[in-house]
């Protein structure tokens, strides 16, 4: 598939000679973006923390009323009451969506070499076993690397294969390829699932956005927006191909690590 145009490259922040007034005013927006971040940051984290009280409280008590009432509750009276509990667990993975896109910028990054097969294959048996049901064709290249936080990679295949596994039928095929690209890793998670409007691709890596409906899927919405920060704190860039009804391709492109350069010479 074609690759996009590249990103012209950030401009330097040194500044010439007699400058400094001008540095210093770069200096402090920099520390007030930092801050910004820290505090949006903690907000989140705040938010999604407390939350979790009064929901637990909920979730319990409807979970009681259903036990000790249920019987004398009309048909009508239980689908509420289950939508009830159903809209409570929903909030919960939210809300743990939302710790985890916190975390991810704020977790310090143990950079190491990554065998991406293997936690690609792992991955994929966690999918399987949770629905057995489902049948799963999966081609993994072998001997895929990176060099990168083990976690938050297995993390970034994660929320991947599993919006390939989310947007896919009864049968799930799935494709985990890469290759060497000016120097750096690139590598791609590519489904045959329902596809999305390419016109829209950019919205995808955005907190909250969805291009299917809520009622489509059981994912917060927050997957792709931390495949994307996971990305960036890795200096890497991810982008999404796609046509409706023909599945969808995510590129990753990582810079490789030290013993991948000198092996590339």
């Amino acid at each position: 598939m074609p690759l996009p145009d590249t990103k012209p490259p950030l401009q330097s922040a040194t500044q010439p000679a007699g400058g400094k007034a001008s540095g210093d005013a770069l200096a402090q927006c920099q520390a007030q973006l930092q801050a910004l971040s820290r505090q949006q940051e903690l907000l989140a984290y705040g938010i999604s923390h407390d939350l979790r009280a009064p929901l637990r409280a909920i979730d319990q008590f409807s979970a009681l009323l259903q036990r000790q009432s249920g019987e004398r509750l009309d048909e009508g009276g239980r689908a509420h009451l289950q939508r009830i509990r159903d809209s409570a667990a929903r909030m919960g993975h939210l809300i743990e969506a939302l710790l985890e896109y916190s975390r991810v910028e704020r977790a310090a990054l143990e950079m190491a070499p990554v065998d991406l097969s293997l936690q690609a294959e792992l991955v994929l048996a966690e999918l399987q076993e949770a629905e057995p049901g489902r049948a799963l064709s999966a081609e993994v290249a072998p001997h895929l690397a990176a060099f990168g936080d083990e976690a938050q990679l297995r993390m970034l295949l994660r929320h991947l294969l599993r919006n390939a596994w989310q947007f896919s039928g009864e049968r799930v095929e799935v494709e985990v390829g890469g290759d060497d690209h000016d120097g750096n890793l690139r590598w791609w998670v590519r489904d045959h699932g329902r596809g999305f409007d390419a016109r829209y691709a950019d919205k995808l890596f955005e907190p909250f956005q969805r291009l299917h409906g809520v009622e489509e899927g059981s994912g917060s919405g927050l997957g792709l927006a931390v495949a994307s920060r996971i990305v960036a704190r890795h200096g890497g860039r991810i982008w999404a191909q796609s046509e409706s009804g023909a599945g969808s391709t995510f590129f990753i492109e990582l810079p490789a690590g030290p013993d991948q350069r000198e092996h590339a010479r």
